[in-house]
């Protein structure tokens, strides 16, 4: 018997889920909304299936909010059993939801709700069964039994107690041991006082009573009180009346963690530790930016986390829920959170996530969108074929000062080329014509070798129209990427600006991905090594138990805690802080994707200057487990396609069988 579950319209669970989520975000007291549009689901949907039935079947339909069920042209309330004989059926049902997700949940044999399902918004239209814009249904698997309610977002619990408590400043101090996030329990509260509350990242954030980010407050007169889901490490509950209680309940979503890295480093193997669980507090509905602030589904920060989630969780639905929450609904009027990069990195994001899984259904699905999104990309150039931010643009690429940004910038228009070549790729998956995206990137290409390459720096110039001829890492790490320079000009990058500290260096884990990347791709994963022990072994000599949005090895605290002007603003939990995953999967164990969804992959191990390691990379269809020391290598794939390259060499991996080299 087919198990039912609850179906709307494709994309608007997330976009349902979107709005909600960027409407949390709060600080000292007031809510912050998102800033940029915030779409919303259609409120009225009609749903249909058609089938030959051999045995009768009972069907019944239900809904989050009304509607009726249509059988053959007749029509019955939710919550009605009508009994179908032998033959041809139609059966529609029409769900609307004023404030909320419309969803239908349908039992009944081949009628059970979800595949095979199609929907429609254009409901006037649905009367005339083939005159509407009918879409395969959309489900996920979380939601099967009709108990289930789509509009709220299943989580899993886990009852934290505080590892200390410290009466201190005219109340008490909590300390949970290290970041978190749930819900704050007070019970056994006694009578009386209403109890202000502080959270912190830190300990002077929870002190800090004026400038503490989140705060909050336990009504008085009550003697239990849950407080709201919050990001925090320490709890400072200002009060004289301290005869209470105070635990948390962590709040997260159930994920495996497929992939594993061990070394003979504990440094190492702790900063892998600390980035897998940064990685997994900010793994929610969607990849989000921060547990604390800001809350939001960035575009930026959601690509780094598609590949980090290659290497860890390989899980699948969350990277689509992410990418249909921040693409929302055409018609486009502005960039994705308003950041021109942002829009790029969608589509790329795309591309690689079929790379990654071989998942076509979802691309076929998401690429009206793909286009609608690259379309108004480049109708947004200048005369000159270039992408400039124009008014109410965001050119951010990353946070450096340095960086010029006058005009057309060079790494804009690297991301703007991988844009149109992923854009032809999703475009050919879709069985529609891409051929004028790659032709356009071609031409663009030429145009970045024109205007931004220096010959006499030996380096891409961010700006030509500012006449600075300013040099960053930014673009020059990108073009050692993405395969604008060739070989004679990535070797004078490499000189003259990766190893030249002369060129202003990057503080920032979102661009560290970048830089370290580009150092694993020429083969000095030595450097990175060295790198990784430094910037995010930096982090936890000065106790962080998550990673950080930004670190300064030059700056001591309290300036470690801000950001954007604030005292506190930095987040002490980001999700672009876990690159350690990525880089330490696919070059060091240097398991990587070859064709499509892993039909054929490399595995290239790299001990870095590592004594030895040992780890798990995750696959579509398996796993594939990796030994090194400067001896012995053994590679176990229980996946087909495996290459195992080797000292030159390349052998093909046996599916389940150790392959064991001695050297």
């Amino acid at each position: 018997m087919t198990q039912p579950i609850w179906m709307w319209y494709p994309g608007d669970f997330e976009v349902h889920h979107s709005l909600k989520l960027h409407c949390r975000r709060e600080e000292r007291g007031f809510d912050w909304p998102a800033f940029w549009r915030l779409d919303d689901c259609w409120h009225n949907v009609m749903f249909r299936k058609h089938a030959i039935i051999t045995e009768p079947v009972t069907v019944e339909a239900f809904g989050t909010g009304i509607g009726y069920l249509d059988v053959n042209g007749k029509y019955y309330p939710f919550g009605t059993p009508v009994t179908l004989e032998p033959g041809e059926h139609w059966l529609r049902v029409a769900a609307a939801k004023t404030d909320g997700l419309p969803a239908a949940y349908v039992t009944g044999g081949e009628f059970a709700s979800g595949r095979g399902w199609e929907v429609t918004h254009l409901v006037k239209e649905a009367s005339l069964l083939n005159g509407a814009s009918w879409v395969a249904a959309g489900y996920n698997n979380m939601y099967t039994q009709k108990s289930d309610n789509p509009e709220m977002f299943k989580f899993e619990y886990e009852t934290w107690q505080p590892v200390s408590r410290r009466e201190t400043a005219g109340g008490v101090l909590y300390d949970f041991g290290r970041q978190t996030f749930g819900k704050l329990c007070f019970s056994n509260i006694a009578q009386g006082e209403k109890i202000p509350v502080f959270y912190g990242e830190s300990e002077a954030e929870a002190l800090d009573t004026e400038f503490s980010y989140i705060c909050d407050s336990v009504p008085a007169g009550v003697s239990l009180y849950e407080m709201k889901p919050r990001a925090f490490r320490y709890i400072f509950a200002q009060c004289q009346n301290r005869a209470f209680e105070l635990t948390a309940e962590y709040e997260y979503l159930p994920l495996d963690y497929r992939g594993s890295f061990r070394c003979n480093n504990d440094t190492l193997n702790n900063i892998w530790d600390v980035a897998a669980y940064t990685f997994h507090l900010n793994s929610r509905e969607f990849f989000l930016d921060g547990i604390k602030r800001d809350r939001w589904v960035w575009s930026g920060d959601a690509y780094q986390s598609f590949l980090i989630n290659y290497y860890l969780f390989f899980d699948n639905d969350i990277t689509e829920r992410t990418l249909l929450a921040l693409r929302g609904k055409d018609p486009m009027e502005q960039h994705i959170n308003t950041i021109m990069d942002y829009s790029f990195y969608w589509v790329i994001g795309i591309a690689d996530y079929y790379k990654h899984t071989g998942n076509k259904e979802f691309v076929q699905t998401i690429y009206p969108r793909i286009k609608t999104l690259t379309d108004f990309c480049l109708q947004r150039l200048n005369g000159d074929g270039l992408a400039v931010g124009l008014p109410g643009d965001w050119v951010f690429i990353d946070w450096a000062s340095a960086l010029d940004k006058t005009g057309a910038v060079c790494a804009e228009q690297m991301l703007l080329v991988r844009t149109l070549e992923s854009a032809a790729t999703c475009a050919v998956i879709a069985g529609e014509e891409g051929a004028h995206y790659l032709t356009q990137a071609v031409a663009l290409r030429q145009k970045i070798d024109k205007l931004f390459w220096d010959a006499e720096l030996g380096a891409y110039i961010d700006s030509y129209e500012s006449g600075r001829r300013n040099v960053t890492r930014h673009a020059n790490i990108f073009a050692l990427l993405m395969g604008f320079a060739d070989e004679e000009r990535s070797r004078t990058i490499i000189e003259r600006v990766l190893r030249n500290d002369a060129v202003p260096q990057i503080t920032t884990p979102y661009f560290k991905f970048y830089e370290l990347e580009a150092l694993c791709a020429i083969g000095d994963t030595d450097t990175v090594r060295q790198i990784m022990l430094s910037y995010w072994g930096g982090m936890l000599d000065l106790g962080a138990t998550t990673f950080w949005e930004e670190y300064d090895p030059t700056q001591s605290f309290p300036a470690h805690y801000a950001m954007y002007g604030d005292k506190f603003g930095k987040s002490m939990c980001h999700a672009w802080g876990a690159s350690p995953i990525y880089l330490l999967g696919k070059y060091f164990l240097g398991v990587r994707p070859i064709s499509d969804g892993y039909a054929t992959f490399e595995c290239c191990p790299d001990l870095g200057g590592l004594e030895w390691m040992e780890g798990t990379v995750p696959l579509p269809g398996g796993t594939v487990e990796i030994f090194a020391d400067s001896k012995n290598l053994r590679v176990k794939s229980t996946a087909p396609g495996g290459v195992l390259v080797w000292k030159g060499e390349r052998i093909a991996l046996p599916v389940g069988e150790e392959k064991i080299i001695i050297t």
